[in-house]
């Protein structure tokens, strides 16, 4: 077996690590590679394998699921852990076997089996163990076992002991899977294999240094002053190598990006319940009926303009750049890549000796130079050193720190690179200053990155809301809305203890879109949740700035229960002209014999009620009388009583019939009135 370097790592910042192997063979020449169990779907589902030199890889073979304890029990062998050949050879009598005693010549035979001869020397006795064979010339003879050269010749014998030895190494190790690789082929040739596993994640971590004159400084143009310092990114990507196989020399790679990857069990045997299908038995065939044909224009394509267009993994040898191919993007080969230039600064001995490049949606940092981690450890490398547009400036944000504002890098991505996200440490003319956090940027992007709390600047701020008077009254399909402003004015007070003038970015909560800003400057941009402004703070001094914001909210009034006190306010505060006026007079006036009518009705409700009650007790009355004289008179009272009751009740059921038809016909008017109304106008 021959084994595999790795030569390139590729990692992601999804959790998986494109991996790259080389090796030259010679001739016909297994390779074999070892996996944990957990590792081998991936395996399974990213495994490529190329010959890069006209020869052929005729398999890829791996370690079943089948417990040892299984797959040993396939075939008639055991060794024992001590005396290992005199336990083995009883096994395979009859094998075929050749015997070469000590200064002797090879004698072929069959194996007979082992015998003990005892010698007995001193009052000790002593077994030795001596081979039984049975000659090809029909002879038995024997042999001191530990005295021999012994060969098998029986090509079964010999596979079943190398797969029970090499079955029994692999249990040793409980947790790995062999893959055995075949490589056919003449001569010298390169075998390059690759795959795709789960990986610790690359991280970024960044330093930027502000103020950092270089050494010797720049000579500045003729006739032209002093001239800003342009601060510096540092950026490394912290590598962690958790395998058990150092990655010496490795061509490394990190991708910043998130292309889809996903587990998928390959490893796993899979089985599928098949239907039991009986013999059907029958006492004759019955004449076929075929259906009738019918022509179709069917499309004949077999697919293989598919093949065509799809991205062949396997065709592009040795790089993990041709599977990054996204969104229609050609990539070239190894070796076609202008490498790009490398960033210099005298600042530093670090030099980010990188290349970089985007490909589709993801962007690729290239180490130039090979990279050496051992199993188990980790390594910091260089990938940037780049100068990029930005300063020092202030940020309040109230929900960060009240009573102070944050000292920011203004920072403007000139690098050219997607910078992906990580903590950032900042150092101003060489010392210290602060820590913060850098979200992923693309190239071009602006981003205020907080680092210190400005300690020389304290903030006070002071808020009014109110409701504002109604500015707008509006009747349509039976409502009165009234429009009002809500109105907030924010004061802010900085004073500024510094020697220096400062730029500040101010960023006001937006608290949604309902609110606009009137009376205030133009912010300098407005993000999700705010509106930042810019603006200057003098050394020493004390700076306010006033944001007044407001929205307009809605109260609504249905007209169809409208009331005298309520109209009369609007009547008060001047919301309706004089036509709407008297037409809502109209409307209360309907609305008022409405409710008259509604009024009639509950009471005759009531009265019917107070009828039924009463009649209930009259009937309860009669039903105890007796047939005496004495209780006739009685008797006569309640019917008389019983007889102007349903009189009233049939009058009450002709007047709630007139009543209902009114309050219809007056319910009609008031829709209709309230249909015909509409009303929009400015207030004030």
């Amino acid at each position: 077996m021959s084994n595999l370097p790795i030569r390139r790592v590729v990692l992601f910042k999804h959790g998986v690590g494109y991996f790259e192997r080389e090796a030259r063979v010679t001739g016909d020449k297994p390779l074999a590679l070892n996996f944990k169990q957990r590792e081998v779907s991936d395996v399974l589902k990213s495994l490529t394998v190329l010959d890069l030199d006209g020869g052929t890889v005729s398999a890829v073979s791996y370690d079943s699921t089948t417990p040892v304890e299984q797959l040993l029990a396939e075939i008639a062998l055991s060794i024992p852990d001590s005396g290992s050949l005199v336990g083995l050879l009883p096994q395979i009598k009859g094998a075929r076997a050749a015997v070469k005693p000590t200064g002797g010549a090879a004698i072929l035979g069959a194996i007979l089996g082992i015998d003990t001869l005892e010698t007995t020397a001193n009052g000790t006795t002593t077994s030795h163990p001596r081979l039984s064979l049975l000659t090809d010339a029909g002879d038995v003879r024997t042999f001191d076992l530990f005295d021999l050269e012994l060969t098998l010749l029986d090509e079964g014998i010999k596979r079943d002991l190398d797969f029970y030895l090499r079955t029994q190494l692999a249990s040793k190790k409980k947790d790995a899977r062999t893959f055995t690789l075949f490589a056919q082929g003449d001569g010298e040739r390169t075998v390059r294999v690759s795959y795709v596993l789960e990986a610790p994640v690359w991280k970024a971590t960044y330093r930027v240094l502000l103020n950092e004159q270089p050494t010797p400084p720049a000579p500045l143009p003729e006739g032209k002053g002093e001239k800003a310092v342009q601060p510096l990114i540092q950026g490394w990507a912290v590598v962690d190598n958790t395998s058990d196989e150092d990655w010496s020399e490795v061509d490394l790679t990190l991708v910043a990006g998130l292309p889809v990857s996903f587990t998928h069990d390959l490893y796993t045997p899979r089985y599928i319940r098949r239907p039991v299908v009986e013999v059907k038995e029958t006492t004759g065939v019955l004449p076929l009926m075929a259906e009738a044909g019918f022509d179709d224009d069917l499309d004949d394509d077999d697919g293989d303009d598919l093949n065509d267009t799809s991205v062949s993994y396997a065709s592009a040898p040795g790089t993990v750049r041709e599977r990054m191919m996204l969104k229609g993007i050609r990539v070239s080969a190894p070796g076609m890549i202008a490498d790009a230039p490398r960033a210099k600064s005298a600042v530093s001995s670090v030099q980010a000796q990188t290349r970089e490049r985007q490909v589709g949606d993801l962007f690729e940092y290239g180490i130039e130079k090979p990279v050496t981690v051992r199993r188990n450890q980790s390594a910091l490398v260089p990938i940037l050193l780049k100068p990029f547009n930005g300063r020092s400036v202030l940020l309040y944000q109230k929900a960060a720190r009240p009573e102070n504002p944050i000292r920011c890098v203004e920072f403007e991505n000139t690098t050219g690179l997607t910078l992906e996200g990580g903590p950032v440490t900042v150092l101003d003319s060489g010392s210290y200053v602060g820590e913060a956090m850098l979200d992923t940027m693309k190239p071009t992007e602006n981003r205020l990155v907080g680092y210190a709390v400005e300690l020389a600047v304290r903030v006070l701020d002071n808020v009014d809301s109110h409701s504002d008077r109604v500015t707008r009254v509006v009747i349509r399909n039976g409502t009165l809305r009234t429009h009002y402003a809500q109105v907030a004015k924010t004061t802010y007070t900085f004073s500024s203890k510094s020697d220096k003038e400062q730029v500040l970015y101010l960023d006001h909560p937006r608290d949604g879109r309902e609110w606009k800003l009137f009376d205030t400057a133009k912010p300098h941009e407005i993000t999700e949740n705010y509106w930042r402004f810019r603006f200057a703070l003098p050394p020493n001094a004390v700076t306010k700035f006033v944001v007044q914001q407001s929205q307009t909210l809605y109260q609504n009034w249905g007209l169809a229960d409208l009331t005298e006190k309520q109209f009369a306010a609007w009547v008060s505060a001047k919301y309706l002209d004089k036509p709407t006026e008297k037409a809502l007079k109209e409307v209360l006036e309907q609305r008022y014999k409405l409710s008259q009518i509604e009024y009639t009705l509950n009471r005759l409700n009531e009265e019917r009620g107070k009828i039924h009650t009463d009649q209930q007790r009259v009937r309860d009355n009669l039903g105890a009388l007796g047939d005496r004289a004495s209780e006739k008179e009685l008797r006569e009272r309640f019917v008389a009583t019983l007889g102007k009751q349903e009189d009233r009740l049939a009058a009450m059921l002709a007047e709630e019939d007139t009543l209902r038809a009114d309050r219809d016909a007056a319910r009609e008017k008031l829709n209709e009135s309230l249909a015909k109304l509409e009303y929009d106008a400015e207030v004030g």
